[in-house]
Parts: structure tokens; C-alpha cells; sequence
């Protein structure tokens, strides 16, 4: 064999076993990545799901008190126009008053009994944040579901963001709706500025 020849052979056998271990190094770094991040606080292999005290929000055993029809019918007042606040993907939205005094955002809307409802109210209660608005409780009866929330004055996000059916009286300016959007899309808790 020529000295060409084998300096060629070699260089390719030398590039092939290169790029073998590059290979090798790369296939481990990612299981490694993956390995780490299912078996992080949240289980999730999903580095955008964060949970517990590093993301702000806090995960808590606190069921969501089950309502009678009758107690929110009497807090909305038979579930009147005047109590209407507003219409979600949800459902209508209804504010009321419990017998206790508390205000309270009732969602609403028409639909079966099902398990599937009493998980996501589960899930739902155990997720405490101060940006996020709390879950007090559900009702399921008469073919309707109901999720009651504490009451929060000054109307959603979504309105002070985007505008909604009614005028605000006060606009947020664009540089102020930027930064909550891109502290949303972040996941950061949201400023007081």
C-alpha cells in the first residue's frame, strides 16, 4: 500500500471515529437533559411547566368547597341579567353575593354531570398564586356546571388588555400591556408597576 493510500484510509478511519464519538457525547447530553427534567418538582419533561415555590405558584391538598344550586341562585339572584359581569370561553359569568358576605364571580354553563369536571375542579383548587384568582368552589346540578371564584373589582386581564364590549375607564398603555404580555408568556408573576 502506498503512503497516499494509507494516509487516506487512516484520515477516514480517523474522521469516522471522530464523528462516532460526537455522536455518542450528543446522544448522552440529551438523555442526560431529558433524565434531569422528568425528574424535576414537576414531573414534566416540559421545561415551561414549573410549579412550587421556584415559579410562585404553590400546590396545596385545599379542595374546592362543593355549592348547592340553591345557595349560588340565591347569591346571583335567580341568576339575573343585573348579576351578569361578563361571558367567557366557559361559560356566562355572574357576580354574587353568599350568604356570608362574601363576592364571588360565578362561572356558568349548561352541560352533563361527569368526573371528568370534579378532576379539573381538583386540579383547579390546588393551584395558589397571588396574580392568579383563587377557586373557591363548584356546583353540578341540574345539568349545569359552576365553578365560584373569588371576586376581583376591576374586570379581567384579557379587557384591560385587549378592550371589551364596554368602554374601560382607564386604558393601559401599550408599553404597560407589553410587559405583562411578555412577563405572561415568560411565566413571571406579574409586577406592580
Amino acid at each position: 500500500m502506498s503512503r497516499t493510500l494509507a494516509a487516506i484510509v487512516g484520515g477516514a478511519a480517523g474522521a469516522v471515529a471522530l464523528v462516532g464519538i460526537l455522536l455518542l457525547i450528543c446522544c448522552f447530553c440529551i438523555f442526560r437533559k431529558r433524565t434531569i427534567s422528568t425528574t424535576s418538582d414537576t414531573g414534566s419533561s416540559d421545561p415551561s411547566v414549573q410549579v412550587g415555590k421556584n415559579a410562585g405558584v404553590e400546590l396545596t391538598s385545599q379542595d374546592a368547597r362543593p355549592f348547592h344550586i340553591e345557595e349560588l341562585s340565591l347569591a346571583t339572584k335567580g341568576f339575573s341579567d343585573k348579576s351578569l359581569i361578563g361571558q367567557g370561553k366557559f361559560g356566562e359569568v355572574y357576580k354574587g353575593l353568599l350568604h356570608d358576605g362574601m363576592l364571588v364571580a360565578i362561572k356558568r354553563r349548561s352541560a352533563v354531570a361527569s368526573q371528568e369536571f370534579i378532576d379539573e375542579v381538583r386540579y383547579l383548587s390546588s393551584i395558589q398564586h397571588r396574580n392568579l384568582v383563587t377557586l373557591l368552589g363548584y356546583c353540578q346540578e341540574n345539568d349545569q356546571q359552576n365553578l365560584v371564584y373569588e371576586y376581583i373589582p376591576n374586570g379581567s386581564v384579557s379587557i384591560h388588555l385587549y378592550g371589551g364590549g364596554h368602554v374601560t375607564q382607564e386604558k393601559l398603555e401599550f408599553k404597560h400591556r407589553l410587559s405583562i404580555a411578555l412577563g405572561a408568556a415568560k411565566g413571571d408573576p406579574l409586577q406592580n408597576q
